[in-house]
C-alpha cells in the first residue's frame, strides 16, 4: 500500500509545480510523527525575489506549464529516496509513467497502476494479484496562477539560483533553516522543454540544524517522449479478459489472483 500511494503522491504531480511540493514532502517515504519545527524566528527575515529570481523561476513555472499540455506522454527513470535516520525508509526503484488524455499508466518497481475510463487497475507483482475497482478521477492537488506560486515560495524565504549543465538548465531553491525542505532542485532541457531531475532535501525534525540527517529524495527521468504512449499499457486487454461480470486475468498476468471489485 506504501508504494501504491507514494507512486500516486510522486507521479500525479509532476506535471504541477505546486503539486510536486506538497505531494512529494507528505509522500509516506519521509512520513513522521508530528512534531514542533525548529524555533528559527531569529534567523528568519522577510525577503522578495529579484527579478533575475523571478526570471529563473519563470523558467520553471514555464516548463511544469508546457508538461500539463501534455495529452499524450510517457517518461522512464529512477527514484531514490534515503533516510539517514531509517535506513527502512530508503528506496532505489525504477518507474515509469504515460498519459494519454485522462488515462494514465504508473508503474513503479513490482507495482502498476492504470486508470481508465471505466475502470482503475492495480498489480502487484509480489502479491501476484490484479484488482479492478470502479474508476478513480485523479487530479493535481489544485492550479495556481504563476504569480500565486512565486509569493509562496518566496515567503518561504528560499534563495533561487540558476546555472547551466550542458544543455541543461539547473535551478535550486535553498533555505538552509526552512523546517520542512532546505532544498529544491529541478534539472530540465530548456530547448525540448523536458525534465530531467527533480531533487529534495527534506529537514529531519529530529536533528534539524544537522544537514548530514536530512533526507533526500531525487527523480531521475531517462525516457521523455511526447505524443507517444507504449502499446498495450493503456489498453484493458493487456490485463484483463472476459465481460464485466467474468472477468479474468490475461497475458503475462493470466496466473495472478484476480479481486473484481466493479
Amino acid at each position: 500500500m506504501k508504494k501504491i500511494l507514494l507512486l500516486v503522491k510522486t507521479f500525479l504531480p509532476l506535471t504541477l509545480m505546486a503539486g510536486v511540493v506538497i505531494a512529494v514532502a507528505s509522500s509516506p517515504v519521509f512520513e513522521q510523527a508530528p512534531k514542533a519545527p525548529a524555533d528559527n524566528t531569529a534567523v528568519w527575515t522577510e525577503y522578495h525575489f529579484s527579478q533575475e529570481e523571478k526570471a529563473i523561476m519563470t523558467s520553471v513555472f514555464n516548463l511544469y506549464a508546457h508538461i500539463d499540455t501534455c495529452r499524450r506522454l510517457f517518461m522512464s527513470g529512477s527514484i531514490r529516496a534515503m533516510d539517514p535516520a531509517d535506513s527502512t525508509a530508503d528506496m532505489n526503484q525504477s518507474f515509469r509513467f504515460c498519459r494519454n488524455g485522462d488515462e494514465l499508466y504508473y508503474q513503479l518497481g513490482d507495482v502498476e497502476m492504470v486508470s481508465l475510463k471505466d475502470r482503475f487497475i492495480t498489480i502487484s507483482h509480489q502479491a501476484e494479484k490484479i484488482i479492478v475497482s470502479p474508476p478513480k478521477k485523479l487530479v493535481a492537488p489544485f492550479q495556481l496562477p504563476v504569480d500565486t506560486l512565486m509569493k509562496i515560495w518566496e515567503s518561504e524565504n528560499y534563495r533561487v539560483t540558476g546555472s547551466v549543465s550542458g544543455q541543461d538548465s539547473v535551478v535550486s531553491l535553498r533555505c538552509a533553516n526552512h523546517a520542512s525542505c532546505k532544498e529544491y532542485r529541478f534539472v530540465f532541457d530548456p530547448s525540448a522543454v523536458s525534465l530531467r531531475e527533480l531533487y529534495m532535501r527534506m529537514t529531519n525534525l529530529d536533528d534539524p540544524l544537522n544537514e548530514e540527517m536530512d533526507r533526500e529524495m531525487r527523480i531521475t527521468l531517462d525516457t521523455w517522449k511526447e505524443g507517444y504512449v507504449p502499446d498495450g499499457l493503456l489498453q484493458a486487454h493487456t490485463y484483463l479478459g472476459g465481460n464485466k461480470s467474468s472477468l479474468q486475468p490475461a497475458g503475462d498476468y493470466r496466473h495472478y489472483e484476480l479481486i473484481n471489485k466493479l
